[in-house]
């Protein structure tokens, strides 16, 4: 749930993990069970991006409420717009999620973490959270726990090497280049009133209300929604131009099937084969060969 304490923790692991890659942050939601994110990976980064942020977060939220196991499943959904039109759709889905989901009226209402009440080219400073993970030792209870000093029995919190305060920037997504920052983010804001008014006419049809801001913290932190559809179709990429998304879908069949080839080789034990370029598990992990990107 989106209390202060998990928003200031999701806050800081997105700030420190955002300045330790090549990345570009365009937007982000994260909800109650999920997140969503638009952000340009400038190197191929992404899936060590998503390690560590979802591992700092996870160890950062397990310590605040004193548990362990996991919090995200393995893997994530990653869907590549293919043109201005769909990535702005994209940028105005992602804000109004909240709204989607009939947790409040406004994207701005949205108290957990989000990028809908900042304006491209701000910079965030986000200040260590002083619990859970970076919660300072209590140095007269930890000498009652140890019978002598002893540098194995420390306790392990507090001793994060993180600096005291990440900065989280947000860059304007790739569209609209004739547009300044204020202007594209004028009209962002635009579309996503236009889509809360929207959703809005919807709940009045259908006689329904949201949920408000204060019963969604009011709910308990391991609450599941309802069931969800695991077998549906999980698209990889989107368009509004059909023949860019059949280009970009025939792109990622040839990659898959020159995988495949580089699989069954290396298999067979030629160690030395090439996998197509933008592999990753087995280039960083295995140390195989990988095509230099076009």
């Amino acid at each position: 749930m989106p209390t202060k304490e998990v928003t200031e923790i999701i806050l800081f692991a997105l700030a420190y993990t955002c300045s330790k890659f090549d990345v570009s942050l365009h937007e982000v939601v994260y909800m109650s069970n999920h997140f969503h994110m638009l952000l340009t990976a400038h190197t191929k980064c992404l899936p060590k991006f998503m390690e560590e942020l979802n591992s700092l977060t996870s160890r950062a939220l397990n310590a605040h409420r004193g548990i362990s196991g996991t919090n995200f499943e393995k893997g994530y959904g990653l869907v590549e717009p293919q043109d201005e039109a769909k990535l702005l759709e994209h940028v105005v889905y992602t804000l109004t999620n909240p709204c989607d989901s009939d947790l409040v009226t406004k994207a701005r209402q949205w108290k957990g973490v989000t990028t809908a009440r900042m304006r491209y080219g701000q910079e965030l400073v986000v200040p260590k959270p002083k619990y859970g993970l970076w919660e300072p030792k209590n140095p007269a209870k930890s000498a009652k726990k140890r019978k002598r000093p002893d540098a194995r029995t420390r306790s392990k919190r507090d001793r994060s090497t993180l600096p005291a305060t990440a900065t989280l920037r947000l860059v304007r997504p790739p569209l609209r280049p004739e547009l300044t920052d204020d202007e594209l983010r004028d009209l962002v804001l635009e579309q996503v009133a236009t889509r809360e008014r929207e959703l809005e006419d919807v709940r009045e049809r259908q006689g329904t209300k949201v949920l408000g801001m204060r019963k969604v913290k009011a709910q308990h932190w391991a609450a599941m929604p309802g069931p969800e559809d695991l077998f549906g179709v999980r698209p990889t990429v989107s368009a509004k131009d059909r023949r860019k998304r059949i280009a970009a879908l025939g792109e990622k069949k040839r990659f898959e099937e020159a995988y495949a080839l580089a699989w069954e080789r290396w298999r067979g034990g030629e160690k030395d084969v090439e996998f197509p370029a933008g592999t990753w598990l087995m280039c960083h992990r295995y140390r195989a060969r990988c095509a230099a990107p076009l």
